[in-house]
């Protein structure tokens, strides 16, 4: 993962700028302990893989062969008579030998659609002044290459004019569309205009690419008319095509931004290349709770060349036909994945992502994580070996817009933040590096009869079981009885169960008052403020006080702590 962060006197780091190298991993010994959930509940659960590659016509950076990594990797798919989907640059689909190949070479059941990212060629067909280098055909800076840097109106321009042309080519229009930045008012056309039945968006990250996007939801989910970051709330705010989550990310230690190189599944990273991190995803998405979806995208652009992806490509092909003979994961095209997502749901359902094993194999200490997301919140419980902690709280509100939603990015280096109630990277000091400070958390404490406070540790792992809709976390104590987490679509339960000794469960949030977005704290509420937008959590159980560092929530009668989303 990155170091450099937007905003903060670093430089932003493009993804061809990394130096892959080798990942060290170690197998870790023990069991994975998933409670399993009803037959009936997992019959409903939608647990699917999309291998999407897309292709460019032009890498103005270094010379390279484009052609021979989509010429492979529809040799490995083929072979493995997996769907696929290929999505063209607006370059790929009116130059080169691209769309000949795929009309030539692909199956049935494969796909074609379009990667909207801009363009000299794009722009000129559209009426719209190229302005990125003179001497090259695709700019990657964001002003340039995304549609956040174009008026609306221009926007809407582009969206015809890459839909009016993949029409005239392949005779019908483009079901499936894709963007490492994806805005809400494109999105709305294309999904208003033609139908869309897929989405993808690039996942949370920091300063790849120019930019940084934190606090979206974890894997799928209806985007809302002013924010494509945030699933609406309301049915009247929403946009009627899914969106998803791109590049199957690492869920354990991408937050706190450890690796010096991106944290997914595409095969040119250490860690797409570590069959550890790709047998325990794969483990993830096969077999954990994942309340109503588990998703994930595999595959890769071709302007990374051959060469740095050929060997983790196999290998993860392999593994997934694997994964999908028996009978664990369906592997499908993004488009169908979305026609699914449409017919099974009506708005953005809850979803969960729960690795109890570290991914990597580490065990110094080992680090393990729970992601809960519904359309009203999303929420970490980490922990990091014995110790536990809450480690991220985002909400979301339909009337929050998103970051250059009618005005165009006019720099590269930018930051696309959602509604932090609390923010374990942001909100920390710079601890990743080695200095003292504080890390952003809520962490769990006891408080006995005496006063004193006794931070609650974890003996043995914690078990995972879900409902449809809520998600609960039993950690047992080395203190003694378990701490009971429940995560549900508007709030978060958490008690104390078969204490030894009287007391009371106090949680309390950390970090460093300056870069937090907390204005006021009152008995049954927290409020905040970021990007001039006012909002706010409930604690509908317990009662709230400030310290100097933050804020406790003190448990009410029956050790029990709930906080709610306020609508």
């Amino acid at each position: 993962m990155l170091k450099a962060k937007a905003g903060q006197g670093r430089s932003s780091i493009n993804r061809r700028e990394f130096i892959a190298g080798g990942l060290t991993t170690m197998v870790a010994s023990w069991s994975i302990p998933f409670a399993q959930a009803s037959d009936t509940h997992k019959a409903r659960s939608l647990r699917a893989v999309n291998i999407m590659n897309f292709i460019r016509a032009e890498e103005p950076r270094e010379p390279m062969d484009l052609m021979k990594p989509v010429r492979e990797q529809m040799a490995l798919i083929k072979a493995r008579k997996f769907p696929a989907t290929w999505l063209l640059q607006y370059d790929a689909l009116v130059e080169g030998p691209y769309v000949e190949f795929l009309k030539a070479e692909m199956p049935a059941n494969h796909e074609v659609g379009i990667w909207f990212e801009m363009n000299r060629k794009i722009c000129d067909d559209a009426g719209i002044a190229w302005r990125g280098n003179p001497q090259w055909e695709w700019d990657y800076h964001v002003p340039i290459a995304y549609s956040i840097g174009y008026s609306p109106e221009d926007r809407k321009k582009l969206a015809d004019t890459a839909m009016a042309t993949f029409k005239r080519i392949f005779g019908h229009s483009a079901k499936t569309v894709a963007s490492w930045n994806m805005d809400a008012i494109s999105a709305a056309h294309l999904s208003d205009q033609y139908e869309i039945d897929a989405f993808g968006n690039c996942r949370d990250q920091l300063a790849t690419d120019g930019f940084t996007i934190w606090g979206s939801p974890i894997a799928a989910y209806y985007p809302n008319r002013i924010n494509a970051w945030s699933p609406a709330l309301e049915r009247k705010n929403q946009i009627e095509t899914p969106m998803f989550r791109l590049l199957g990310q690492d869920p354990v230690y991408y937050y706190d931004n450890v690796f010096r190189y991106p944290d997914t599944m595409e095969p040119v990273w250490p860690s797409g290349q570590s069959e550890t991190f790709v047998d325990r995803f794969f483990d993830m998405m096969a077999h954990a709770p994942t309340q109503s979806i588990a998703y994930a995208q595999l595959g890769q652009e071709n302007s990374f060349g051959w060469p740095m992806m050929s060997k983790a490509y196999a290998m993860q092909m392999e593994k997934l036909s694997i994964l999908r003979d028996g009978g664990k994961v369906v592997v499908e095209t993004m488009g169908e994945t979305g026609r699914n997502f449409k017919r099974s749901f009506s708005s953005t359902p809850a979803q969960a992502q729960v690795m109890l094993e570290d991914p990597f194999g580490k065990d110094d200490p080992p680090q393990r994580t729970v992601w809960y997301q519904s359309k009203y919140l999303r929420a970490n419980l980490h922990f990091r070996g014995n110790e536990f902690y809450l480690r991220d709280l985002h909400i979301y509100d339909d009337r929050f817009p998103q970051p250059y939603l009618t005005d165009p990015v006019k720099k590269h280096g930018i930051e696309q933040r959602m509604l932090a109630v609390l923010d374990g990277y942001h909100w920390s000091d710079d601890i990743r590096e080695g200095h003292d400070g504080i890390r952003a958390m809520g962490r769990f404490v006891a408080i006995g009869l005496d006063g004193k406070e006794i931070p609650l540790t974890m003996a043995g792992l914690p078990t995972v079981s879900e409902t449809q809709s809520s998600l609960q976390v039993t950690v047992p104590l080395a203190e003694g009885g378990t701490l009971s987490v429940l995560f549900a679509e508007k709030w978060l339960n958490f008690k104390l169960v078969d204490v030894r000794s009287p007391g009371r469960l106090v949680l309390k949030f950390e970090w460093v008052p300056d870069k937090s977005a907390l204005q006021q704290v009152s008995r049954d509420r927290l409020q905040f403020r970021f990007r001039d937008f006012d909002y706010s959590i409930g604690v509908a159980v317990g009662a709230a006080s400030m310290f100097q560092s933050g804020v406790s929530v003190s448990s009410a009668e029956g050790n029990m702590i709930r906080l709610q989303t306020i609508s």
